[in-house]
């Protein structure tokens, strides 16, 4: 990969950054990130991942902005079927370096000159999950009568006997 981090398969969001650091402020490295497989954290496993940041060394340390995007499976909530959802990262942060106490960890280099992409790119997609995943717009569901996925050619059902106690409310549909 361009860029001369160590980007490795175990610690792709794992950059050293310690040949910027040793740069004067101004200077900028590219980064492209291309995997077809990727687990971010304990839980999040990413397909498809592409993109590209910039690094660019500042007086207070690294400053990254770059856009990264990948897939995760869902399952839509309308027809439980699963899918494929593109997640995007817009990253826009700066990495302290040398880390101050009030410093928030995850923004910050380690001494090793260790810059972790992992937990900021984590949240970003993890924001990008709809809270109700839908496969397609015009996905209609499931059939309440036989559970089927509803489709053009979804046959309706015959109207079942109506219990007599409720068939007063028939009469209120127009």
């Amino acid at each position: 990969m361009p860029g001369g981090a160590n980007l490795t398969k175990f610690h792709l969001l794992r950059l050293n950054v310690g040949f910027l650091l040793n740069k004067n402020v101004g200077d900028s490295r590219n980064f492209e990130f291309e995997e077809p497989s990727l687990l971010i954290g304990d839980d999040l496993v990413i397909s498809d991942l592409r993109g590209s940041v910039r690094l660019s060394r500042t007086g207070q340390g690294i400053y990254i902005k770059g856009f990264l995007q990948g897939n995760i499976d869902l399952e839509c909530v309308r027809c439980l079927s699963e899918y494929k959802q593109v997640l995007s990262a817009d990253l826009d942060e700066l990495f302290d370096y040398p880390p101050k106490a009030t410093s928030d960890p995850h923004l910050t280099i380690s001494d090793d000159a260790i810059l972790d992409l992992g937990p900021i790119l984590r949240e970003n997609f993890l924001l990008d999950i709809p809270i109700q995943p839908i496969c397609r717009i015009e996905c209609m569901g499931l059939c309440p009568v036989c559970g089927e996925v509803i489709t053009e050619e979804h046959q309706s059902h015959p109207e079942e006997d109506i219990d007599p106690r409720l068939a007063v409310l028939k009469t209120l549909l127009p």
